[in-house]
């Protein structure tokens, strides 16, 4: 018992939980993102008819500005001025674009030329967008001092 006692703090739970906090909120706030996203894209392409690609616009986009506001203040804790803020939005919204034009791509590509049912092809293209995000975010967007040393 002693040996595994020693093992945990040899290990340092607590560090290894830190390091992943950013990772793990990340996660928390796309899950959030996600479920608005697929929940207006399901209503939008299933009740409505509307084309998928705007679908995918009009879902991408409502889950945005939440995105934003979770991400800088609780997922990163970047706590910039007003003006380095007005920056992170910028950059935000620059990795997002991005983000929204290789999800167009793959959603069609998967949907159209690979006859993949659209909301596999729209599940598949969650994952491939929320790396995107996520490295875009942490090493782009809210980097702090810390990680541009590491």
């Amino acid at each position: 018992m002693v040996y595994y006692v020693k093992a945990l703090q040899t290990l340092n739970l607590h560090s290894i939980l830190e390091k992943c906090k950013s990772l793990l909120r990340f996660g928390i706030v796309g899950c959030i993102n996600t479920g608005i996203d697929f929940l207006i894209f399901t209503l939008l392409y299933g009740t409505f008819g509307i084309d998928k690609l705007v679908c995918q616009v009009i879902a991408y986009s409502c889950g945005f500005m939440n995105s934003f506001i979770m991400n800088k203040l609780w997922t990163f804790e970047s706590k910039k001025s007003k003006l380095n803020t007005l920056k992170e939005l910028y950059r935000f919204l620059f990795v997002n674009l991005l983000s929204l034009a290789v999800s167009l791509v793959i959603l069609k590509v998967f949907n159209e030329f690979f006859y993949i049912n659209v909301y596999v092809s729209k599940i598949a293209v969650i994952f491939i967008t929320q790396a995107i995000n996520y490295l875009g975010y942490k090493y782009w967007v809210f980097k702090t001092r810390r990680e541009v040393i590491s």
